[in-house]
């Protein structure tokens, strides 16, 4: 087997997000159909509102597949920012001024002309994780100057709010300021089995025929059993007495795929194996021992009264009804009967294993939820 040099060492992220990378957008596969929906929705209209529940892959998209789309458009500049913890005023006008080359300063409206009249057409702005402003701002400059640029006429942008789905009722303190504020809205909702497909298929045959030139096959048997088994509702990773999450066979879980694919990959590699087969998940024990696995070794890594403390978090992190709800540190914490300084590493270490994360940023008023 040749490798091309420089050539990434597998076609699956695992737990990783897609970035905003020429490589990243390669291999994201299976929201051909939401991308082009939220291009066009862009294009046409001044708002876009994007929502979803926690988990969907909302950032994903939009880094890895909306952004290098709009970067396709003649004349035109993308702007993406989801750094909501700082000054947005501050933050978003760098992220302007460094999306078009220029230095600018004054009102976001007039960085905003600016950059457009830099590149003689319009600037597209994707504010991501929306729900992190209000987190960290209530009303202040910033929301009147983003309502402000909304609603000028003249302006030649467009602008994309991203946020979840439980934050969405926050945008009701724009009422009133931004016309027609729920006039253009769209959910994302899991990855479908159709769209779980592509993202198995398709960044094999792009790590095939645009990254090595290997010839790297997928067992079609493999694609449908693997899809079988990160469906919502299959991976129990030791949620007893909280409840089950509703099955569904038509609603993929992205990050099991992910992971599952990911470990797959891994092993048929080290036996110099060029085929992913169904044998080599079965000898794994399938997807539920494979994404259990990956949880026992972050917690291996832990001393046993941090594991304790882990245990007693996951329990909290799960609702009764099997969805996902997130908390303070210091509200786990309570539940674990410890100080909030010793949960603090737990959620670190459980972090860099893409376990837990922060879905409020950091800095403090950051909440965790399981990945």
């Amino acid at each position: 087997m040749s490798v091309v040099a420089g050539s990434p060492p597998t076609p699956f992220k695992g737990l990783a997000p897609f970035q905003d990378t020429e490589l990243d957008a390669q291999l994201f596969c299976g929201r051909d159909r939401e991308r082009e929906v939220i291009v066009a929705n862009l294009l046409a209209s001044r708002l876009t509102v994007l929502y979803g529940a926690s988990g969907v892959g909302k950032t994903s998209l939009l880094r890895a597949a909306v952004t290098p789309a709009l970067r396709g458009v003649p004349d035109a500049a993308v702007v993406f920012y989801s750094s909501w913890a700082g000054d947005p005023r501050h933050g978003l006008g760098e992220a302007i001024d460094s999306a078009v080359g220029i230095e600018s300063s004054a009102s976001l409206t007039e960085r905003l002309a600016a950059a457009s009249e830099a590149v003689g057409g319009d600037v597209y702005a994707i504010l991501d994780q929306f729900e992190e402003y209000f987190l960290y701002h209530e009303r202040d400059e910033f929301a009147d100057e983003l309502a402000a640029a909304i609603r000028e006429p003249g302006l030649r942008a467009n602008f994309l709010l991203g946020l979840r789905e439980d934050a969405l009722a926050k945008l009701d303190a724009f009422k009133g300021r931004i016309p027609n504020l729920f006039a253009n809205y769209l959910r994302l909702d899991h990855l479908d089995r159709e769209g779980g497909r592509a993202a198995i298929v398709g960044p094999i045959e792009r790590y095939n025929n645009e990254l090595t030139g290997e010839t790297v096959e997928v067992e079609p048997e493999l694609v449908e059993v693997v899809l079988d088994q990160v469906a919502a509702g299959e991976v129990d990773v030791g949620r007893a007495g909280r409840g089950g999450v509703e099955k569904d066979e038509d609603r993929i879980e992205a990050p099991y795929l992910q992971l599952v694919l990911e470990r797959l990959w891994q092993v048929e590699r080290e036996r110099g194996s060029t085929v992913l087969r169904l044998a080599t998940l079965r000898e794994l024990g399938g997807a539920d021992s494979i994404v259990r696995a990956h949880l026992e070794r972050a917690l291996g890594s832990l001393a046993p009264t941090d594991q304790d403390v882990a245990a007693t978090m996951f329990d909290h992190l799960v609702t009764p009804s099997g969805s996902k709800i997130a908390h303070r540190p210091r509200d786990l914490a309570q539940y674990a009967e410890v100080r909030e300084s010793d949960v603090l590493p737990v959620l670190d270490a459980l972090g860099r294993e893409r376990i837990v994360r922060a879905v409020d940023g950091a800095g403090g008023g950051e909440r965790y939820e399981i990945f």
